[in-house]
């Protein structure tokens, strides 16, 4: 039985990529360590698609054509991701989406993508849930890059969150000086707490320009600052960041057991790594469920079902997305994340 993956290999996204592609790799040395999946042996077939859609359909292709595969796990990166899943679906190849949160991705009508992680829309929902109950009375600012990725987080968390706690939203533009003029405005108005929807290197910058102006609000994050990266570039930056995750526990089993999986492997257990072995432990259960690796019958099981995963219940709805999230709100302290 074969497992695919799709993700970067080489070029600017590599680190992403490997990480995803390491982790696939314990997940399945660990069920071929107990006699595979059905009493077959998993093998993994790896494509790099360098985090390009081109690429992607090239190894989308490869995949489906050459070898024939009926499982993925990836792309890893989300533009990536959508520009294959037409090519797997048309194939009926069932696509794990271990990483790629935008909307789009399920909303095409296709029955054989499921995602492990929260959709944008869902972080947004969750941090209204929150602000609303644990901050009442205060205010929050939003800053995010004004690119197609960071306009879909604001939008949505002008949906999510109730009127009265929304403060104001500031992009961060891409032009010199833009850090000194956003902390400039937030220094003569400071806000209660902002929610940073940025990536590593823009979270990264934008801490730093707080720091140094001693700005100090409570800093709110998603799900896209638990990798690796963030954290070690931040380091000390980071310290007081409560940051909402989509796992349930981390003190349940499970999740101490991919911990341990992964540092075994000097993997660091960020959610990047601990989602992909999710997507292969969902996989592996789901087809023991369904009795055989017929696709139809696996995206059965998986419909019908909830598996026990490194993050906690996961189980999707008729869109592929994960339905009832459970969340941990972890912070920064010391350099490590903890509840």
């Amino acid at each position: 039985m074969t497992l695919g993956f799709a993700g970067p290999l080489t070029g600017a996204s590599a680190a992403f990529g490997l990480q995803t592609s390491k982790s696939v790799q314990v997940g399945v040395d660990k069920l071929n360590a107990v006699g595979g999946v059905l009493g077959v042996p998993v093998k993994l077939s790896s494509g790099d698609d360098r985090c390009d859609r081109g690429q992607s359909v090239d190894v989308a292709n490869r995949h489906v054509l050459n070898e024939k595969l009926t499982f993925v796990i990836g792309p890893a990166c989300p533009a990536a991701a959508l520009t294959a899943s037409q090519i797997y679906a048309k194939a009926g190849v069932v696509q794990f989406a271990p990483t790629a949160t935008t909307v789009d991705l399920t909303r095409q009508g296709l029955d054989s993508v499921f995602r492990m992680l929260a959709t944008v829309e869902q972080e947004a929902q969750e941090l209204g849930r929150y602000f609303a109950r644990e901050y009442p009375g205060k205010k929050l600012t939003v800053v995010y890059v004004d690119d197609f990725y960071g306009r879909s987080i604001a939008n949505n968390i002008r949906r999510s969150v109730p009127a009265k706690s929304l403060g104001q939203f500031e992009p961060l533009l891409h032009m010199p000086g833009a850090y000194d003029r956003l902390v400039d405005k937030l220094q003569r108005n400071p806000p209660d707490a902002i929610y940073i929807a940025l990536q590593d290197g823009t979270s990264v910058e934008f801490l730093q320009a707080l720091s140094q102006r001693n700005l100090k609000p409570l800093i709110l994050g998603g799900q896209q600052l638990l990798s690796q990266s963030f954290w070690f570039q931040a380091r000390e930056l980071a310290e007081g960041i409560r940051v909402l995750a989509p796992i349930s526990s981390v003190t349940d089993a499970n999740f101490k057991a991919a911990v341990d999986q992964l540092n075994a492997a000097k993997i660091i257990p960020d959610l990047v790594a601990l989602s992909s072995l999710a997507a292969v432990q969902t996989w592996a259960e789901a087809v023991r469920r369904a009795g055989s690796g017929d696709p139809k019958a696996v995206t059965q099981a998986l419909r019908a079902g909830e598996f026990q995963t490194a993050i906690g219940p996961v189980a999707f709805d008729e869109r592929g997305d994960r339905r009832n999230i459970r969340y941990t709100v972890l912070t920064w302290r010391n350099e490590r994340l903890s509840p």
